[in-house]
Formats: C-alpha cells, sequence, structure tokens
C-alpha cells in the first residue's frame, strides 16, 4: 500500500492558520508573488492546497494575511518597547530603532524583499502595507519623540512628524538597497555601523 504524505497539521488544527501564514510569506518572498503558486505554499506547508482554501479565497489574501500576521507581531514588540521603563527618552528610542531594525527576525528581511516587487502585481497589498507598515511605524517613533520634547529632553523646535518620517522611510530604503548591493561598488554598507550611525545621528540631531 503507498504512503501518503503526513501533514504536520494533522493534530494540531488550531495552530493551522498561523502556521500556513509563515509558511507562505516565506514562500512568496523567496518565489515572487507572481511565481508562487498555492500548491507550492501548502507543500511548504505541510498541508493540502484544499487547506488553504479552507481558510483564504484567493492567493492575494493569502498574501495579505501573511504581511498582517506579521507586521501585527512585529508591532506588538514596538508596542512593548514603547511601554517598557528607561532611564531616558534616547534610550527608548534607541531600543524602539533597534527593535523595528535590528532584530534577527527572518521575516523582516523576506517582508522588504517582497514588497519590493507587488506594486503592479498585488496593488491592494502593497496599500494596505504601507497603511499598517510605515505609516504605523513612524507615527509611533512621532509619538517617543513627542514624549521627549514633553519632558524637555529633546529638543522642542523639532518638528518631530517630519523627523520621524525621514528617519523610518530613509534607513527602510538603505535596509533593501542592502539586498541589491552584489556588483554594485558603494551600495553596501554593515549593517550594524548603519543602525548605529543612524540611531546616534537621530538623536544628535534631537539633544538640546
Amino acid at each position: 500500500m503507498p504512503q501518503t504524505k503526513s501533514l504536520r497539521w494533522v493534530r494540531r488544527p488550531d495552530e493551522r492558520p498561523q502556521e500556513l501564514l509563515d509558511a507562505a510569506l516565506a514562500v512568496f518572498a523567496d518565489r515572487g508573488y507572481r511565481s508562487t503558486t498555492l500548491d507550492q505554499v501548502a507543500e511548504a506547508a505541510g498541508v493540502t492546497k484544499g487547506t488553504i482554501y479552507h481558510y483564504f479565497s484567493t492567493k492575494e489574501e493569502l498574501l495579505l494575511r501573511a504581511i498582517e500576521h506579521y507586521q501585527d507581531r512585529a508591532f506588538a514588540r514596538l508596542d512593548a518597547v514603547r511601554k517598557g521603563d528607561y532611564d531616558s527618552a534616547d534610550d527608548r528610542v534607541r531600543a524602539f530603532v533597534m527593535q523595528a531594525f535590528g532584530s534577527d527576525d527572518p521575516a523582516r528581511r523576506r517582508v522588504h524583499a517582497l514588497l519590493q516587487g507587488i506594486g503592479a502585481d498585488a496593488p491592494a497589498v502593497r496599500r494596505e502595507w504601507l497603511r499598517a507598515g510605515p505609516v504605523r511605524g513612524w507615527r509611533l517613533l512621532t509619538k517617543l519623540i513627542e514624549d521627549g520634547q514633553a519632558s524637555g529632553e529633546f529638543r522642542a523646535d523639532v518638528d518631530a512628524e517630519v523627523t520621524a518620517r525621514v528617519f523610518v522611510s530613509g534607513l527602510m530604503l538603505q535596509l533593501v538597497w542592502q539586498q541589491h548591493s552584489k556588483g554594485i561598488p558603494g551600495l553596501a554598507i554593515g549593517e550594524k555601523r548603519l543602525l548605529a550611525g543612524a540611531i546616534d545621528a537621530l538623536l544628535h540631531s534631537l539633544s538640546r
């Protein structure tokens, strides 16, 4: 009697959507949205394609939910930093930026790589990511800067929102470029150096 393929979710139905979203994000990032098939996602997740359709009606919905799943986890960690106890506004901002851009979460790189190529293929997904990703990120950083201004630790004459927008957008773009630096002299820079220098420049611009 031929053996059937073992499915990882047979005994864990409550974990299916979360594990499926993690697997989908990895496959989409590796192959690109247009080239990815639901059969490939199902194989990576260890389920049947029918299981995917049980939770998601289309490939675009699966991608959207996968990105939302990643963002929910990422912003939960950022909220924990924002609400944590720190000795100064400088320390809180530094911890926030390191959590946002310096964590070892492989999903962060996957999302950044994936979203570069979906503007034409899945514009609704890109719009939702911009709303719930960068916009939400610089709003949180804006609030941290404003808190530092209110406490007297940061300069009151700095436009907190513009500063947060420029910082988040610039750092995101630099990190994306690192993934395409092979064979382009001068484009690459060490990530640790980039983060440390960017944070120092931000805090210096805010210091009284």
